[in-house]
């Protein structure tokens, strides 16, 4: 890619690493014990979409040995962010299908400030390490050295990931533990670094279901309410994962969420399953997105 075409990408960039930011600054302003987690993600959302850009992904607010993928869904009951909860808010925009994913956590727990702070810094020392055509195993060895320097573990089968135009997840993995990936960070490209931490084993279980699903191919239903899920899945989300709640204007809620469950047999969407740390050990995670151009990385998520 020419120095031109660099430019235009990182302005981009640019537009939804800020719409991220100030979404998760809200967040942090905001959140307390006790919270409904529909107003926090709905309040959160909104400040992305004040920025100009749409959300490149449902809100994630996972709890506690909830490690990923949790959000609220349509037929939830309510609930709130429990006493010495640790909460990991994810937060994601995208401008023009060009996108930022970000993450903080915030903790009412003092039994997590180690786990918290290895996070933390693991993602300061990574960044400040970055290189022009840095490999992804030079990358994961600073992360996982400065996790394991607080006596914590890092989640094994969680990692970061880079990104494409419309493409959350671009095919290449940042792990947060050693490994022999050859794969060069060179000018132009995008990706994520988030280091999970935790308490406990740091594996990973699937739930039983997911909350946050993403377009993957057109398929004939007899139904024709599926129609309309798959366009707005197809068209109008262009891949990138959506939740539920975004569905509820064009039908009720248990036949949005019947149609979602449908086209997930069928094939015609992928869901994300919330993800748990098996040993239900306490999980805290950290992230930015970087865009690495001809002159070096540049954190396209940074926090004032």
């Amino acid at each position: 890619m020419d120095e031109v075409d660099l430019s235009q990408i990182e302005k981009e960039l640019l537009t939804a690493g800020r719409a991220a930011s100030k979404a998760l600054i809200k967040a942090q302003e905001i959140v307390h014990e006790g919270m409904p987690l529909l107003e926090l993600v709905e309040k959160v959302e909104a400040e992305i979409k004040a920025c100009g850009c749409e959300p490149s992904f449902p809100l994630n607010v996972s709890i506690n040995h909830i490690a990923a993928h949790d959000t609220v869904s349509l037929l939830d009951p309510p609930q709130t962010i429990p006493k010495f909860a640790v909460v990991k808010i994810d937060a994601g925009a995208h401008h023009n299908g060009y996108i930022s994913d970000t993450a903080i956590t915030v903790s009412f727990n003092r039994e997590a400030e180690k786990i918290v702070e290895a996070s933390r810094k693991a993602l300061e020392n990574a960044i400040s390490n970055l290189k022009v055509n840095m490999t992804v195993s030079q990358l994961s060895a600073h992360i996982e050295s400065t996790i394991r320097s607080y006596s914590v573990n890092p989640i094994y089968d969680l990692t970061g990931h880079t990104i494409e135009r419309y493409n959350l997840h671009a095919g290449v993995s940042i792990p947060n533990v050693s490994n022999r990936l050859g794969f060069k960070l060179s000018p132009g490209v995008v990706f994520a670094i988030e280091p999970f931490t935790t308490t406990g084993s740091g594996e990973i279980a699937e739930d039983t279901t997911g909350k946050i699903f993403r377009g993957i191919k057109r398929v004939r239903s007899p139904i024709r309410f599926d129609e309309r899920v798959m366009d707005y899945a197809l068209r109008e989300r262009k891949g990138l994962p959506f939740s539920d709640r975004w569905l509820s204007n064009i039908g009720q809620a248990q036949e949005v969420v019947s149609s979602i469950r449908r086209l997930v047999r069928f094939g015609a969407l992928y869901e994300y399953k919330v993800l748990l740390e098996r040993s239900k050990g306490l999980v805290a995670q950290f992230e930015h997105t970087i865009f690495m151009s001809h002159d070096g990385p540049i954190v396209t998520t940074l926090r004032e």
